[in-house]
């Protein structure tokens, strides 16, 4: 083959051309994958009393126990099922939860079990405290407060954060 200086640089102009192209259709794509998680938390940041299917959502996709269409009663299902939230409980996916509930979640959905009273007897209760301790939740935060959509999606981040550092001491 026997390109001239013009060909190469037409074939180099349409070769850029199709690979943004691809390119383009592909964040195109990722974006509307994500479309549904992005309304989530815009729901959640406005959300005044947090209930156990909102927090249930973002454990279960997090976990990879459902997909970012899943809604919030198939997400709470799926913890129940995978034992992140008990089987037994009579909260329901529209009851609002409270902080030390959220702390069992938090501390079962990213694996932070560095209290030995933990350890012993995994429970909402020795969670709280283990999330306090970790400066996860404040030092005079009370277990019975119902959280606003943006404190649970900073406590999520500063959970997040936390699993993340302990990873990296190991």
């Amino acid at each position: 083959m026997n390109y001239n200086k013009s060909e190469y640089i037409l074939n180099g102009v349409l070769m850029n051309r199709k690979f943004l192209i691809s390119i383009t259709f592909f964040a195109l794509f990722a974006l509307a994958l994500h479309a549904q998680s992005a309304d989530s938390v815009s729901r959640m940041i406005s959300t005044q009393k947090v209930s156990f299917g909102q927090v249930s959502y973002f454990s279960a996709t997090a976990l990879g126990l459902v997909n970012d269409s899943a809604s919030n009663e198939e997400a709470f299902n799926a913890l129940k099922k995978a034992g992140i939230i008990s089987a037994d409980t009579s909260d329901t996916v529209l009851s609002v939860i409270h902080l030390d509930e959220l702390a069992l979640i938090l501390a079962k959905t990213w694996k932070i079990n560095n209290s030995l009273m933990y350890k012993i007897m995994p429970s909402k209760r020795y969670a709280f405290n283990m999330l306090r301790a970790d400066g996860i939740f404040e030092r005079n935060a009370d277990p019975n407060t119902i959280p606003t959509g943006r404190e649970v999606l900073n406590l999520i981040n500063s959970t997040i954060e936390k699993a993340a550092s302990f990873k990296g001491a190991k």
